[in-house]
């Protein structure tokens, strides 16, 4: 392609300077004999090759090559992703020319990779909102669960509760006058054991109650470290009877929208089932923020099948006679009524976390 271009600039060149002298030699044929005018003419038709020759030299020297340098630095660029500069030579008007393709290669490569970081970015949001989805999914068929069985719940309960309470009141009458009556103390026994079964029955369908129809209350202000604090004292003496040690961290004190005592409750749950997953050496975080609590145990964690039932109604492991399987359901139902969030991760022998989330007060509300 050099080549072709450069004989060309020359054969134009040399084209338009023999026009000129045989121009001018025709003006002066009258001039001199004929035998001068073709020596002339030979002379200045070598004079004219030469200095075309040397003309397209320096024209491929100065330009050409320049140009085709550049367009081969230009052509490789696309094959490694324009991170190779643009080499530029000199300070003429072909340097111009290779500095404003080397604008345009930057230009090139920030575009690329502001391009890549924003496809990244739009990948994590994607990412994002596609966990947020599968959260609000596995919470919505949590709530359709509980819905359901809170119904069937509230019936049983109301079925049961009814001959529990004559069962108790009869048993506790028996052992009002055991000692008038001169019973056995074996029969004294069994009497407490039927006492301490309905009793234990009376505590079952009154969860259920709380289940199938939990109560609409109204919602204050609460600092959640203040709750945790108090519910905490309580638990203390559980937990070193066990053998666990219970840490609390109590940080931010802005409050969040909520009803107390069922607040107490949720945290009590989180407690005490953190304490009975929790061998003896164990310990147990309490942490309260800015609208978040989190429990954390280092007990023998649960497997991934345990974990997705966790907050399902009368799901426990449990021994039987040790949980009803309803303590987590109820926690999860008023997180929900408060507009909360709750959360749990665990792994086999490494403890379990459970994160709830409550949305804060209005500024008009705060105390």
């Amino acid at each position: 392609m050099r080549l072709r271009l450069a004989l060309k600039l020359s054969a134009l060149v040399s084209l338009s300077l023999v026009t000129s002298l045989v121009i001018v030699d025709w003006i002066l044929s009258d001039a001199a004999s004929p035998e001068y005018r073709i020596a002339q003419l030979k002379a200045y038709a070598f004079l004219v090759l030469m200095g075309g020759i040397l003309f397209a030299s320096v024209l491929d020297l100065l330009v050409t090559r320049p140009l085709l340098r550049l367009m081969d630095q230009v052509e490789a660029a696309p094959g490694n992703d324009w991170s190779t500069p643009i080499e530029v030579r000199g300070r003429d008007e072909i340097a111009e020319l290779g500095w404003a393709l080397e604008g345009l290669r930057r230009s090139v490569v920030r575009q690329r990779r502001e391009l890549e970081r924003f496809n990244a970015e739009l990948e994590e949001r994607v990412a994002e909102r596609t966990r947020q989805l599968e959260r609000a999914q596995a919470q919505l068929i949590q709530a359709e669960k509980l819905a359901g069985l809170g119904q069937l719940a509230a019936g049983v309960a109301h079925e049961v509760n009814n001959p529990c309470g004559v069962i108790i009141s009869r048993a506790g009458y028996l052992l009002s006058v055991a000692d008038e009556e001169g019973l056995d103390p074996d029969i004294i026994d069994d009497i407490e054991a039927i006492e301490h079964q309905a009793q234990r029955i009376a505590r079952i369908t009154g969860d259920l109650l709380k289940f199938g129809r939990p109560t609409q209350r109204g919602h204050a202000p609460v600092v959640l470290a203040e709750v945790l604090k108090l519910t905490a004292a309580v638990l203390r003496h559980s937990a070193r009877r066990a053998g666990v040690s219970l840490a609390l961290e109590l940080g931010g004190r802005a409050p969040v929208s909520g009803d107390r005592d069922q607040l107490e409750q949720v945290i009590f749950n989180l407690i005490k089932n953190a304490i009975e997953a929790t061998d003896s050496g164990g310990k147990i975080t309490a942490r309260a923020d800015d609208g978040l609590l989190a429990v954390s145990d280092t007990g023998s964690g649960m497997s991934e099948e345990v974990l997705a039932k966790l907050f399902d109604p009368f799901f426990t492991t449990k021994e039987v006679g040790r949980g009803t399987g309803l303590g987590l359901a109820v926690v999860y139902g008023i997180v929900s009524e408060h507009g909360g969030t709750i959360e749990a991760t665990s792994r086999a022998g490494e403890g379990t976390v459970v994160t709830v989330t409550i949305p804060l007060a209005s500024p008009e509300a705060a105390p």
